[in-house]
């Protein structure tokens, strides 16, 4: 079996399991772990898998970013539950920053600190700050994305000039190796402002986002100080991705 047939039937493989391993590949095609190996490894650098201990899993490529009323809905209890581990980081009295996304709309419930100052280029989470908690609140200008619900933009990285952010949360659109991902560079240069200004910074991501690119990274997870996802991310990719970043996925004690 030449090397192109070979990778073929690999990506095709990963492409209806969640998860293979080398052993199953190999057996499979009835070729050594060793050659498989090799390949995986070629595709991962090509992204056209992500390359697992002892196996492989599908890339799944973000075509077009869905509106806020497209993902308003999906994995609420998830979003939900990220909201308590944030909670667990924060402390009584800080600044923080909240990034656009639904995520970060349901995890503000969950945050429930003494005497907090936040700031946010989200219009939802604005809006529900000022009608449901006492909080300072500082939202930025800029200009407003109707898509995202989300103000960006020179005038918007402005707002964080003389600001000093105990911890800062940022969305994502998908995770894939050590990138951050998102859908175009306005969105992302914000968020990279915001950590900046941040002594603590925080990639928030409900366990579909891995193994996903989206078109524009905005942020390196070795460069992050937390990943910060919900229980339900398997062992494998926990594992995978703990090599880059430290993951919190339960309050901390």
């Amino acid at each position: 079996m030449l090397k192109k047939e070979r990778q073929e039937k690999i990506l095709e493989l990963v492409a209806h399991n969640d998860f293979m391993s080398i052993p199953e590949i190999s057996k499979q095609l009835d070729v050594s772990d060793m050659t498989v190996r090799r390949d995986i490894t070629e595709l991962a650098e090509k992204k056209m898998l992500v390359k697992l201990y002892g196996g492989a899993q599908k890339l799944e490529r973000i075509d077009q970013e869905l509106s806020t009323n497209e993902k308003i809905h999906s994995n609420v209890s998830e979003k939900q539950y990220i909201g308590t581990v944030m909670n667990s980081l924060i402390k009584d009295n800080s600044t923080i920053y909240i990034s656009a996304g639904t995520t970060m709309l349901y995890a503000l419930p969950e945050i429930k600190k003494e005497n907090l100052f936040i700031v946010t280029n989200s219009l939802l989470a604005f809006n529900y700050l000022i009608y449901n908690t006492t909080y300072r609140v500082l939202l930025t200008g800029g200009e407003f994305s109707r898509r995202t619900e989300e103000f960006y933009g020179e005038n918007a990285e402005k707002s964080f000039e003389n600001l000093n952010i105990d911890i800062a949360f940022a969305a994502t659109n998908g995770i894939y190796e050590n990138n951050v991902t998102t859908a175009n560079s306005v969105e992302g240069a914000i968020q990279r402002v915001a950590f900046k200004h941040a002594r603590c910074k925080c990639i928030v991501a409900d366990s579909s986002k891995f193994n996903r690119s989206d078109v524009y990274t905005f942020q390196h997870l070795t460069d992050s100080d937390y990943l910060i996802t919900d229980n339900k991310v398997s062992n494998n990719t926990f594992e995978h991705y703990s090599e880059y970043v430290h993951i919190l996925k339960e309050e901390l004690a």
